[in-house]
C-alpha cells in the first residue's frame, strides 16, 4: 500500500527525498510520530519523513536545532519558553522533550491549565504572566492568522528577557511561486480566498524587518523550511527567499552579542 501512494505521488511529479536529519532531530523521531509529507522548493513538489507538526515540514526541524543551540549557553534554569498559539500542545511536548519549561497561549487551550491557557492574540487583552519571564517566545505559524503583527511584536518585547530569543515563522508571500501567482490571480500562496477563515495576513520579508527594527529587535537569523532538507548550509539570501514555502525568523535585541 506504501509504495503504491509513492508511485502516485511520482505521477504527480512529487521528487521523495531521504531527510538527511542531525542525530538531535534523529533521538527526536524515536519518542515522537513522524510520518512522510510534501513540501514545494522552488515550485518542485518533494515528499519527505519529518515530524508530525501542525505546519510545513522542516519548520519544526528548524526550530528545535536553534532550541537545542540556544540551551547549551543558558544555565538550567534559564529554560522558561512561551508557546505563542499553542495549537493542539505537540510542540510543547518536543520542547519539552529538550528540557524547556513550556507555557502556551492558544484559542483551543483550557483555562483551568496555568501552564496552557486560553488566549485571543487578536484582542487588547494583558497576557497573564509578569514581564521579561521567557527565555524563548516562539510564534510558529501564528502571525499570519492575527490582525495586528505590530501588537505580537510588542507583547513578546514585554514578556521576553533582554538576553533571550524570539522566533517566527509565516509563509513567504516574496516566493518565486508565490510572485508568479500573484501575477496570474491577484492573490498570494496561502492567501486566496479558501485560506481566509484562517491567513488573513501576508506579511513580507521587509515588513517582518520593519517592525522588528522599531520595537528594538535585530534579525539574528533567517532559515526557509525547505533548507533543512535540501540546502541546511544556505547562505545565498536571495535563494533563500526565491526557494522557500515558508521563513524562520530568529531575533533578539538589538546589541545582544550572541554567536552565530
Amino acid at each position: 500500500m506504501k509504495n503504491t501512494i509513492k508511485n502516485i505521488l511520482r505521477f504527480f511529479n512529487f521528487i521523495i527525498i531521504k531527510p538527511k536529519d542531525t542525530e538531535e532531530i534523529k533521538e527526536l523521531k524515536k519518542s515522537f510520530i513522524h510520518n512522510e509529507r510534501s513540501f514545494l522548493y522552488c515550485g518542485i513538489k518533494y515528499l519527505v519523513d519529518c515530524l508530525s507538526f501542525e505546519a510545513s515540514p522542516g519548520i519544526a526541524e528548524t526550530i528545535l536545532l536553534e532550541l537545542i543551540a540556544f540551551k547549551k549557553n543558558r544555565k538550567a534554569n534559564e529554560n522558561r519558553l512561551l508557546n505563542m498559539g499553542g495549537g493542539s500542545g505537540q510542540a510543547a511536548l518536543l520542547y519539552e522533550k529538550l528540557g524547556f519549561d513550556v507555557y502556551s497561549l492558544d484559542l483551543r487551550a483550557s483555562s483551568a491549565d496555568k501552564k496552557n491557557l486560553y488566549f485571543d492574540l487578536n484582542k487588547d487583552t494583558p497576557i497573564p504572566f509578569d514581564k521579561k519571564t521567557f527565555d524563548v517566545i516562539i510564534c510558529q505559524e501564528v502571525i499570519e492568522h492575527v490582525e495586528n503583527p505590530w501588537k505580537i511584536f510588542r507583547n513578546a518585547k514585554e514578556l521576553l528577557k533582554d538576553d533571550g530569543i524570539f522566533i517566527i515563522s509565516t509563509p513567504n508571500v516574496l516566493s518565486l511561486q508565490s510572485k508568479i501567482m500573484f501575477i496570474f490571480t491577484g492573490y498570494f500562496k496561502w492567501f486566496t480566498p479558501k485560506d481566509f477563515d484562517y491567513h488573513i495576513n501576508p506579511i513580507p520579508e521587509w515588513e517582518i524587518k520593519l517592525i522588528a527594527d522599531k520595537n528594538n529587535y535585530d534579525i539574528y537569523l533567517t532559515k526557509g523550511n525547505g533548507d533543512y532538507f535540501l540546502n541546511r548550509n544556505n547562505k545565498n539570501h536571495k535563494k533563500m527567499i526565491r526557494n522557500n514555502e515558508i521563513l524562520i525568523f530568529l531575533f533578539k535585541n538589538k546589541n545582544l552579542n550572541l554567536k552565530k
